[in-house]
């Protein structure tokens, strides 16, 4: 009886070891996932664009979610190691900063001090980028205060409701930031002509169904292309299910391209992480977007 018992304890051992095993190399490859970013490129085909932007790049980053290892110094040092594609544009779409596990299990709410002095580095670090055609961030409503100022210090332009002309000569493009504010989409359409070439940046693809329906002031449609983040992909997807708590039009949209009344729309899985950095199902990932009037 005590020799089968110790064999029983022994086999017990021997499941747990492997149990701890499996779930050691699941949390180092949901890490790995999180910790590797994959540069994605896309040739997206805008029939309204003007001939002196033929070919021209958008380097597009969301969700830099700094905290844990995402650091500012390391989130910067991935944006300068971006230089070398040497983008046209930069856009950033918003999410710099994220609350760790604890600080979610302690109901944290706003950013700390430590959050803001992260963000303010990692502008300052990337304040030298080189984008020939302007550097732009929009602001998720958990930015934090003090990011125009900080903006507009590291030379980027806020798009949070606003709308930026950009000029080669006597061609014209707009690049126009949105909020889930339906009234702010719908308010963008009156703002423009169907013969207009404008690209939107949203914080969140919850405005993609409404971006389908408004037209341009003088009918038609207003949006040329629309690029939006914080999913994150789902960040951790297990049997169709996702970890973060998102919308049904976030779910529907979750990550990739999508082309509805032949309008592109991007969400990106973004950068960062929200609360551990694990990823599962996704991958953090950086966008080389290059606008062609040429069509395939």
């Amino acid at each position: 009886m005590k020799r089968k018992a110790k064999k029983r304890r022994r086999t017990g051992l021997w499941i747990g070891l492997a149990i701890f095993a499996l779930i050691a190399c699941m949390v180092g490859y949901m890490t790995l996932r999180a910790n590797t970013v994959v540069l994605k490129r896309a040739t997206v085909y805008l029939g309204e664009l003007p001939p002196s932007f033929e070919g021209r790049t958008i380097l597009y980053l969301s969700d830099i979610d700094l905290g844990g290892p995402n650091t500012p110094d390391r989130a910067a040092g991935l944006v300068r190691r971006l230089q070398a594609l040497k983008p046209d544009m930069l856009i950033l779409g918003g999410d710099y900063t994220a609350h760790s596990l604890p600080q979610i299990l302690n109901g944290v709410d706003g950013l700390t001090e430590d959050d803001l002095a992260a963000r303010d580095r990692f502008f300052h670090l990337i304040a030298d980028f080189d984008a020939p055609l302007g550097r732009f961030a929009l602001a998720a409503p958990e930015d934090g205060d003090g990011l125009y100022q900080l903006l507009d210090a590291c030379g980027f332009a806020m798009l949070n409701d606003s709308r930026h002309l950009i000029e080669l000569g006597d061609d014209r493009l707009w690049l126009v930031g949105l909020n889930k504010n339906s009234e702010n989409v719908q308010a963008g359409g009156k703002l423009f002509r169907s013969g207009e070439c404008v690209v939107a940046v949203a914080d969140s693809p919850d405005c993609f169904p409404v971006l389908n329906t408004v037209e341009a002031m003088d009918g038609g449609r207003w949006v040329d292309l629309c690029l939006a983040g914080h999913t994150h992909g789902g960040q951790v997807r297990l049997l169709g299910r996702s970890m973060l708590k998102l919308t049904s039009l976030e779910q529907q949209f979750l990550h990739g391209w999508t082309r509805e009344t032949g309008v592109p729309m991007l969400t990106t899985s973004g950068v960062g992480c929200e609360g551990v950095p694990l990823r599962l199902g996704t991958e953090a990932e950086v966008w080389l977007i290059t606008l062609t009037n040429f069509e395939a």
